[in-house]
């Protein structure tokens, strides 16, 4: 009686189909052949395909349909032979193994937390709402039928891919002895494919579990890194308020030659635009106060001392690290400082400056230091001090006049007071500044009494001989003559408030003198150096 089971012919036939079948899918186009291998092979339903490959179910089902039919016409099969022989086509592990396989798509789904997509083994781009779709795929996409396709990604050129061999009977038979010994390989053929067929059936089990232990797997890690975006997110929100206020504390302006100094990049912007403005409203109650013949309340005064101090943090740290030719307040009135005060004032107060209103000062700001450079250019060793005084007031007052005019007019109504804009002791953005300390008012009825003050004064500091006065005398002469401009009569409590004008008239009046004492005046060596050296600006005043 003829035995019913498949011999070897049979096996070999059915290794043979799938090799020509394999070859066939190969030749179809990548999507219609991903599709194939997700649904035919793998076993996913059309939606569940159609979301691993992050397109509509009418697309998936459309590739499938077209690739069917090309394998149709090569393979000259019927539907149902074809769809039998996809179904059983051997089970491959994944290049690398499952574990290899399961790491690659962790790295992905983790660095895809913040891109667009990641791309699989198969060469599909998976958008982010598919990633757990997107781990099927790949598990069963590679684990069953897909192992062919990722192989050929990996090597260029594709080694044809067998079914597992059998081992070899080492008690290999001759023809002869086939014939003389019935029991040999030949009788034990329907036994062979039968083992044949367990192993296949044992490997493609043992693939379906490695396939439902890697999808667990990737579940979890999908979880975990939701779970780590998640926390990252709530981590961000946390930080946004302590970033702002990082930013706000941070320079708004880092342009020239000392952008880059501790003093700057280091200190507390915020904190000190603020100490600034409480400073300056401090010094207005105090002014109003004082016009109104008042003595000012010891609270604004704590406040003024309080807020000073913050203020003058930053000039410790900047003090001899600016350069400026005045002995206080350089470093204050320098642009970098005040356009930083100005911002920090303006941001504070709801009035920040736009990206177009920062650009404009900081190309005012890299000018003042071109500016400044080409000033120091031309000075020599009997150049006095006060003329290179003149040239960095002028310098800072023409910035302070642009960087106004870059303002709007909130902008500047926040920052300017009318009452006290460009007045000495009371505008602390006003150049004035550097002077207030240094240099001497000289008070009288009229232009002999102010002469004859600072007769006095410059015969006793540079120590002028009585054989030199006749010399000096018409010096004061032109000198009276030269500040006539800042000669308007104030009251007595008012003289020290002088103007930016008045002052600019004052210090060309003095660098006048202070040159013609230089070259007129025989003065001893010790007295010139002391006259080249000196910060003195001779403000006049005449008082009603």
């Amino acid at each position: 009686m003829q035995d019913p089971s498949p011999g070897p012919e049979h096996g070999a036939q059915r290794g043979e189909t799938a090799q020509q079948l394999r070859m066939a899918l190969e030749t179809l186009p990548e999507a219609e052949r991903e599709a194939i291998a997700l649904t035919y092979i793998s076993g996913l339903t059309h939606v569940e395909a159609a979301e691993s490959l992050g397109m509509p179910v009418k697309t998936l089902s459309s590739h499938v349909s077209r690739g069917m039919e090309r394998l149709r016409q090569r393979l000259n099969h019927k539907e149902e032979a074809l769809m039998a022989s996809l179904a059983v086509l051997p089970a491959f592990a994944p290049p690398g193994g499952w574990d290899a396989a399961l790491a690659a798509w962790k790295a992905a789904a983790f660095s895809s937390a913040s891109a667009a997509g990641i791309t699989m083994a198969t060469g599909a781009v998976m958008a982010n709402k598919g990633l757990i779709a997107a781990g099927l795929a790949l598990a069963i996409g590679i684990g069953f039928g897909g192992g062919f396709f990722a192989e050929r990604a990996i090597h260029p050129d594709p080694q044809p891919v067998h079914a597992p061999q059998l081992p070899q009977d080492s008690s290999a038979q001759s023809p002869k002895d086939q014939a003389a010994n019935p029991t040999g390989p030949a009788a034990e053929a329907p036994d062979a494919t039968s083992r044949e067929a367990d192993v296949a059936k044992g490997e493609a089990r043992q693939a379906r579990d490695e396939a439902t232990k890697l999808r667990a797997e990737l579940a979890a890690a999908v979880t975990e890194r939701d779970e780590a975006r998640d926390r990252a997110e709530r981590l961000e929100a946390e930080l946004g308020p302590i970033k702002a206020e990082q930013l706000e504390r941070e320079p708004t302006f880092t342009f020239g030659r000392y952008g880059q100094i501790d003093g700057v990049r280091k200190s507390n912007w915020k904190e000190l635009s603020r100490a600034n403005r409480i400073v300056v409203e401090c010094i207005r109650e105090i002014r109003a106060a004082q016009r109104k013949g008042e003595q000012p309340s010891r609270d604004v005064q704590i406040r003024l001392q309080r807020h000073t101090e913050i203020v003058r943090q930053y000039e410790y740290e900047t003090i001899g690290v600016i350069k400026s030719w005045a002995r206080h307040n350089g470093e204050l009135t320098h642009p970098l400082t005040v356009a930083n005060m100005f911002a920090g004032e303006l941001r504070e107060a709801g009035l920040p400056l736009s990206d177009d209103q920062r650009a404009q000062i900081e190309r005012l700001g890299l000018a003042y230091e071109g500016d400044w450079e080409v000033a120091q250019g031309k000075y020599g060793n009997t150049t006095p001090r006060c003329e290179k005084l003149l040239d960095e007031y002028l310098l800072k007052g023409a910035f302070m006049d642009s960087l106004y005019d870059v303002l709007t007019a909130e902008q500047r109504a926040q920052l300017v007071d009318p009452a006290t804009y460009r007045v000495a002791f009371s505008d602390l953005h006003c150049p004035t500044l550097m002077l207030i300390h240094t240099s001497p008012i000289l008070t009288g009825q009229d232009n002999a009494e102010l002469k004859q003050k600072l007769r006095d004064m410059l015969v006793q500091r540079y120590k002028v001989e009585e054989a030199q006065l006749d010399t000096l005398a018409p010096l004061l002469e032109s000198w009276v003559a030269d500040v006539a401009g800042a000669l308007t009569p104030v009251p007595q409590a008012e003289t020290r408030f002088y103007t930016y004008d008045q002052a600019a008239i004052a210090l060309r009046g003095t660098v006048k003198l202070a040159k013609s004492i230089r070259d007129l005046v025989a003065l001893s060596e010790e007295a010139r150096a002391a006259l080249l050296d000196s910060y003195d600006v001779y403000i006049p005043r005449i008082v009603q």
